[in-house]
Formats: C-alpha cells, sequence, structure tokens
C-alpha cells in the first residue's frame, strides 16, 4: 500500500517550521511527496487573510518545492469542519494509506478533538517531536499510545490505519504570530531585500513575494 504524508495547519503563512519537519519526516518514511492541507476557518474566527490568499500562497510553496503538494479537500467540505470528517473524506476518494502529521503539543491534547479516539479508523498518526524534547503526554494520551504506538515504520505497509508512529525531527520553532508581526513591521522594500537570518530564513522567498504583492500582514 502507498503511503501518502499529510501535513494539515492554518498556513497563515506556510514557513519552514512546517516545511522543514514535515520533508524529513517524509524522508523517514520513504515517501516523496508531503501534501499541506488548509484546514477551513470557523467562521466567528478572527484570520488576517483569506482563505483564497492561504491557498495561494500554499501553491507558492509548491511552487518552490517540487516535493511539497496542495491538498484543499477540506476547504470544499461542510461546516464545521473536524480532522476524523476530513480523513474520513480522503479515505473515501483515495486508496493510499493516509500518514497524517501531527505536533507533539497537538498530541497532547489530542482527547479534546472531535472523536479522537475514531482518528486511527483513517489514517496512522505520525507525530513530530523535537529530540531534546522531554515527552510527557497527559495520562489518558499515554494509555492510548500504550495501545496504539509503534516503533516499526515496516508496519506501517501492513495496514492502512490504526498506528501512532513516533519520529524525533528537527522542528523548527517558529510562531506563526510572531512572524507576522515581524512582518508588518517590515516595509516592502526591507521584505524585498530581507537579510538570510531574518524574513527569508523563515518563509520561501516566492511566499514573501506574495506577501509583498497583496500587502498581507500590514498594520
Amino acid at each position: 500500500m502507498a503511503l501518502r504524508v499529510i501535513l494539515g495547519g492554518t498556513f497563515n503563512p506556510p514557513h519552514y517550521g512546517h516545511i522543514t519537519p514535515a520533508l524529513y519526516a517524509a524522508d523517514l518514511l520513504g515517501v516523496e511527496h508531503v501534501d499541506l492541507m488548509p484546514c477551513k476557518l470557523a467562521p466567528h474566527k478572527s484570520v488576517s487573510v483569506s482563505e483564497t490568499h492561504r491557498v495561494n500562497m500554499i501553491h507558492r510553496c509548491c511552487d518552490t518545492h517540487s516535493r511539497l503538494r496542495a491538498e484543499l479537500i477540506e476547504l470544499s467540505l461542510p461546516s464545521p469542519s473536524y480532522t476524523v470528517k476530513t480523513l474520513r473524506a480522503l479515505n473515501s476518494k483515495h486508496d493510499d494509506t493516509i500518514c497524517f502529521l501531527i505536533g507533539a503539543d497537538s498530541l497532547y491534547n489530542l482527547d479534546k478533538w472531535y472523536e479522537w479516539e475514531s482518528l486511527l479508523n483513517y489514517c496512522h498518526l505520525i507525530v513530530m517531536r523535537r529530540d531534546s524534547e522531554t515527552f510527557s503526554p497527559p495520562p489518558a494520551i499515554a494509555k492510548w499510545l500504550r495501545r496504539n504506538a509503534i516503533q516499526d515504520i515496516e508496519r506501517l505497509h501492513q495496514r492502512k490505519s490504526g498506528h501512532v508512529l513516533l519520529l524525533n525531527t528537527p522542528l523548527k520553532t517558529i510562531s506563526s504570530t510572531q512572524l507576522r508581526n515581524e512582518i508588518a513591521s517590515e516595509n516592502a522594500d526591507t521584505l524585498d531585500h530581507a537579510a538570510p537570518d531574518t524574513i527569508e530564513s523563515w518563509v520561501p522567498r516566492n511566499v514573501i513575494e506574495y506577501i509583498n504583492d497583496n500587502q498581507l500582514y500590514s498594520e
């Protein structure tokens, strides 16, 4: 069974904090591509840019990195949007084995997700965490992991869903809020000539250009 690696997120904007660990995880799994799947946001949630801009920025990322692809299925589903419903819809459209990437912080809060115990009916969960990070999930999650966690990657190929795999990845700590604030504080000329250790070390160049051209996150 072919493995398909999917990373969900707001991607406002997409940055190397998303891309770098996801591609590293895909390498460990022996998978060429990572699908970036923007989440559908609730109408009452305040977001500084439109869904169209988020999608366009993802397409810019994919133009830069040939291993990245856009998966937009969640944006087409009825509200309210929940990960388990999105995974169910993906399973109805594709035969691939879904490896859904999440960070350790999401794992710790997984029992707050809608129908969280059904997630493994539709995917394998791949948890990305730092090598140096102390792993301390809450008791309910720890008990669930004892039933479902595996260490052997090959087992992901043996069944379509049902496993949790913990991977040590080079997570790049970037706050999207901090990043938006940093972009807002820069003028267009500075963004165009960003120093390697500032904006361009966080965001792909053509995404910066898109942000600049559309005056996103401007104060």
